[in-house]
């Protein structure tokens, strides 16, 4: 999958993408770290058959075996990095947004990071610097796996594209539908059109509105999840009336308290 950087007639920007495509790999986030210090460009892929040391939020291991979509994205943002962590929320709008389109599944978000489908767990998305100015982008997506392959998680059933449409996928056609969705979402992200972005989230969220707990740096901060602000922090409105901003870096978690 490649792509011209040079911009359209539209002057929209473009990004000039390409696959680096491997069979077993620890994991692709760790491989597109190196590429990017050795000074791989923006748009750069590595996509992998399968990770044997994937890696999800809370050093936790993501499951991935042949039968996924596992692949992490090179970018350059030229963002701080408490704004550039929020490209994980703009990443799980994007997969959400692919599911959809592809497979025409209800595909929501629970955030900062998480793409479920009817309460089971789909996808996941986590951003890591690779320092002067790189960032790593992983995303990974159970596609085809069958109910004897997926995860077994701690708070909530995994599922898989092809067990929600009841047909399997081609690894190609979904990396470039979420790329596809990815690349006009990150320039929005990276300018000051935020409001766009904002309003697409809150349309895709399972948690607006409900009370929650998140869990960061070992903290926990119960309140109403109110919405998204634009560096994809989520906020809080506390029981005392006061709001609070938490951002998707570190070590986040957020779980929705029972009714």
């Amino acid at each position: 999958m490649t792509r011209n950087d040079r911009a359209p007639l539209d002057g929209a920007p473009r990004i000039h993408w390409k696959v680096h495509a491997f069979g077993s790999v620890g994991s692709t986030n760790d491989i597109a770290r190196r590429l990017a210090h050795a000074g791989a460009p923006e748009g750069t892929v590595v996509l992998a058959e399968r990770q044997r040391r994937g890696r999800g939020r809370r050093g936790s291991v993501w499951v991935s075996p042949p039968g996924g979509l596992w692949f992490s994205l090179v970018l350059r943002p030229h963002l701080a990095p408490e704004r550039a962590a929020g490209l994980s929320v703009v990443a799980a709008i994007a997969v959400a947004r692919a599911a959809r389109g592809a497979a025409g599944v209800a595909a929501r978000i629970k955030w900062p990071n998480d793409v479920l489908v009817s309460g089971r767990k789909l996808a996941g998305a986590m951003a890591e610097r690779a320092g002067s100015g790189a960032l790593v982008l992983g995303v990974g997506l159970n596609l085809n796996l069958g109910p004897e392959e997926l995860p077994a998680l701690e708070w909530y059933e995994a599922t898989s594209l092809a067990r929600e449409a009841g047909r399997r996928f081609m690894r190609a056609e979904l990396l470039a539908l979420i790329v596809r969705e990815f690349e006009p979402r990150y320039f929005r992200f990276r300018s000051s059109d935020h409001h766009t972005l904002v309003e697409e989230w809150r349309e895709l969220s399972l948690v607006v509105g409900e009370q929650v707990v998140v869990t960061r740096e070992g903290r926990e901060i119960q309140g109403t999840a109110h919405g998204l602000d634009d560096d994809g922090a989520l906020v809080l409105r506390l029981h005392d009336g006061r709001q609070e901003r938490v951002l998707p870096t570190g070590e986040v978690t957020l779980r929705v308290l029972a009714g």
